[in-house]
């Protein structure tokens, strides 16, 4: 019997993890949700109130309690980490507080639990913009703006994976990357297909430049089945089908992510570190 934790079920990819979950249940699945408010995750999925072909357990807390992360992570096979941040401000740290908490809890657990302790694998929705094998496929000027504009969200995110990678050198955790290139039309339901790129060869398969958040959300539950197969590794994940595309979203996050940048840059010039800012292009990422 699988159990699976689901960290933010709200959001975007959260809502496009569970609701697939919910289509078409693992056999015997118990599934722990962790949500800031049960009444809007039962108000966006009212059928939870009464599914009975899964054992579901909603926990009430943010992603940086231990306490409600004990409760969602104990004897967990898989965590979907959904919590995630769309602004690009300096100082963003959302995904790093969150998994300093989630290893914090399952050190917890380990000491708790002693041999019987079960390390889970973590998976984590980041980019193929930080992935060099699927980047590489994207015309160097579009990657440079993207990069710009996504600066300081990417650098939380690759604080996080420096945390990750710390935390399964240790046995504490297996974590899989999930990198997915531009995702579009978020809360749409309709699926049109994918597929996982291997990242292990020295040349990936070609990535589609969009993905709808539907298809990453079947994407993550396929990822768990499979999880053997990507331990501590980074997985692509391409459409088969036409994804709605929705550009004026993610221009939107670009404008405001190259704001926040500016802004930063601002701010380190007057306090005299300009040239210390760090730089996103010397992560390799793998």
């Amino acid at each position: 019997m699988p159990t699976y934790a689901l960290l933010g079920a709200t959001g975007a990819t959260g809502s496009a993890v569970l609701r697939c979950l919910l289509a078409s249940p693992p056999p015997d699945l118990e599934l722990h949700i962790l949500v800031r408010s049960r009444t809007k995750l039962l108000k966006a999925f009212p059928s939870l109130a009464n599914k009975t072909d899964c054992t579901i357990r909603i926990i009430e807390g943010t992603s940086t309690s231990t306490n409600a992360l004990q409760q969602c992570l104990e004897d967990a096979d898989v965590a979907f980490m959904c919590v995630a941040d769309n602004a690009s401000t300096k100082g963003v740290s959302l995904t790093t507080d969150t998994v300093a908490a989630i290893l914090d809890t399952l050190q917890m657990l380990r000491k708790l639990q002693a041999s019987d302790y079960h390390a889970p694998t973590i998976l984590q929705l980041r980019s193929a913009s930080l992935n060099p094998k699927l980047s590489c496929q994207v015309p160097r000027f579009v990657y440079n703006i993207v990069s710009f504009c996504l600066h300081y969200n990417h650098l939380d995110v690759v604080a996080a994976c420096e945390l990750y990678e710390s935390a399964a050198a240790k046995g504490l955790l297996d974590y899989i990357y999930v990198d997915p290139p531009t995702i579009h039309d978020a809360f749409g339901t309709n699926r049109t297909g994918h597929k996982l790129i291997d990242c292990n060869p020295s040349v990936c398969a070609k990535q589609e430049t969009a993905l709808s958040y539907a298809d990453l959300g079947a994407s993550f539950v396929e990822i768990a089945e499979r999880r053997e197969q990507f331990r501590n590794q980074p997985v692509g994940v391409t459409a088969t089908g036409k994804a709605k595309e929705t550009w004026g979203v993610l221009a939107g996050y670009l404008f405001d992510g190259a704001r926040g940048r500016v802004r930063g840059w601002m701010d380190d010039e007057k306090k005299g570190n300009g040239n210390k800012t760090a730089s996103l292009f010397l992560y390799c990422g793998m």
